[in-house]
């Protein structure tokens, strides 16, 4: 029985609290700007509340504009059942009916629960001329101090980011200057920042437009329901310790039942061929016939996709041939030049993260590679043999890399290293370097066929950095360091598992 009681009463506070912010627009003004609507004193209403009228113009099912601001107002009296307004704002006067229903987003009512902000007042003296200096200085929570003593203390490694920490939200200045008048030096205000009631009240009023402002903002969404904004935690209407999840499907349930019967629809389907076997087809017209193998195309196009997606491709190993397209030979050496700048390269790229949206279009890519160009050193054309590795990230612009029949853009960057041997037959000499290029950068598409066969062309440039480790002569021809920009086309065939 207590039970019960307990919640016939829940049931009226209820009914009352969301019955607050409706009203009905009992008289207006000759001129229209006071208006009498039927909330009092005890409808969380207090003298002196601003507040927003909102005029509910469709059903909230309806995927269209539902609230529409129509005025702002302020309280001037509050009586037991009704109060009086001045709108001194009015967006749109047709929507000002005598009679009709509005929903009043008073302060009070939007702001309850909230505390008022704490504030301080701080008076900076200065002279004039470097009243802006010490004011910013003032706000710089005595940074300059700490700065002074920067070289005694040393940063091992950011933590965080600086925070600045404060007992108050906001903080007035008062900035004042030095006036003398003889021997007497006094204080000058060059200006007085408002009280502290006063920008306690804005900055409260311009808090609660804000809030309407998002509230109208997300209700007149397309796509808003209060179904799917509270979802498992709406409460019943008869009593609020049950939810009403069991009354009514989500967006994402109706999917999948919708998908469970097309499901069903296609298992009778291939259910009614695998019973008749090859006669399946004796009972029907040419046109049932035409329209049932089109049906059943589709259906297997659907499981092969399915089945496609559901087992994406990850790694896809390629065989690389390059051809240079930059020559950084010598013209006067004629003697001895490389006619042939070619590579060949083997690698393999990983696409760990097919499943996620943004960066299952990202791929890893380690390769090996021989290289045989050559360079101008000192002026004798060097034959360049090269044996490497790289490392690097590739970036699908349009699609994913698994994704088959389709031509897929990307770019990479990358970082090589390993050996190079140069050859100089002019200077007679046979020198050994290592090698770093750091960044390499390239473009181009790959094209996947369903049976696991890659195709791929690129564009690549690097510089190659090569330092000197030993040579064939005591005393050097060739230098110590060079730098080799390369590039190239490269043509691969590969295949994808």
């Amino acid at each position: 029985m207590l039970r019960m009681l307990f919640c016939v009463v829940l049931l009226v506070l209820t009914g009352q609290v969301w019955s607050s912010t409706e009203a009905r627009l009992l008289a207006r003004s000759s001129g229209g700007t006071t208006a009498l609507f039927n909330l009092g004193n005890h409808d969380n209403i207090r003298p002196g509340d601003y507040a927003i009228i909102v005029k509910p113009v469709k059903n909230l099912e309806n995927k269209d504009l539902r609230l529409v601001p129509a005025a702002k107002a302020r309280n001037v009296k509050v009586n037991s059942d009704s109060s009086i307004w001045v709108l001194y704002r009015i967006y749109d006067e047709e929507l000002l009916v005598k009679g009709d229903l509005y929903i009043v987003l008073s302060e009070t009512s939007m702001l309850n629960g909230r505390s008022d902000p704490k504030m301080s007042r701080t008076a900076v003296v200065s002279e004039r001329d470097k009243i802006s200096e010490t004011t910013i200085a003032s706000l710089s929570s005595d940074d300059s101090r700490l700065a002074k003593l920067q070289k005694k203390y040393e940063m091992v490694a950011p933590l965080h980011e600086r925070e600045y920490r404060a007992d108050r939200d906001f903080e007035l200045l008062d900035m004042e200057d030095w006036e003398k008048a003889g021997k007497t030096r006094y204080r000058s205000a060059l200006y007085k920042s408002p009280h502290q009631d006063e920008f306690r009240r804005e900055q409260r009023i311009s808090t609660f437009e804000k809030m309407v402002t998002a509230y109208l903002k997300r209700v007149n969404h397309p796509d808003f329901n209060y179904e799917s904004f509270y979802e498992e935690q709406m409460k019943s209407t008869f009593s609020n310790e049950f939810r009403v999840k069991s009354n009514f499907n989500t967006e994402y349930e109706d999917f999948i039942f919708k998908q469970s019967q097309n499901k069903t629809a296609d298992a009778k389907i291939y259910r009614s061929i695998l019973e008749k076997g090859e006669s399946w087809s004796e009972e029907f017209s040419d046109e049932e016939l035409e329209r049932t193998l089109k049906q059943i195309s589709v259906l297997q196009e659907k499981d092969r996709r399915i089945e496609m997606m559901s087992k994406p491709k990850k790694w896809g190993a390629f065989l690389d041939y390059g051809i240079g397209f930059i020559d950084a030979q010598s013209a006067s050496d004629r003697a001895h030049r490389r006619d042939h700048l070619n590579s060949l390269d083997l690698s393999v790229e990983l696409a760990p993260f097919l499943r996620h949206e943004k960066l299952g279009k990202f791929t890893f890519e380690a390769s090996v590679r021989s290289n045989k160009t050559a360079v101008d050193a000192n002026s004798y054309n060097a034959n360049v043999d090269e044996k490497s590795m790289a490392g690097g990230i590739n970036w699908y612009a349009m699609s994913m890399p698994s994704t088959y029949e389709s031509f897929l853009l990307f770019a990479g960057i990358y970082v090589r290293t390993g050996v190079a041997t140069l050859d100089a037959p002019t200077a007679g000499e046979r020198s050994n370097y290592s090698l770093m290029a750091l960044p390499g950068v390239k473009l181009g598409f790959k094209y996947n066929f369903r049976n696991g066969i890659s195709l791929r062309a690129s564009a690549s440039f690097e510089t190659l950095n090569l330092e000197q480790v030993e040579s064939s002569n005591i005393v050097s021809q060739l230098p110590e360091r060079q730098n080799l920009v390369d590039g190239k086309t490269g043509f691969g065939i590969g295949y994808t598992f």
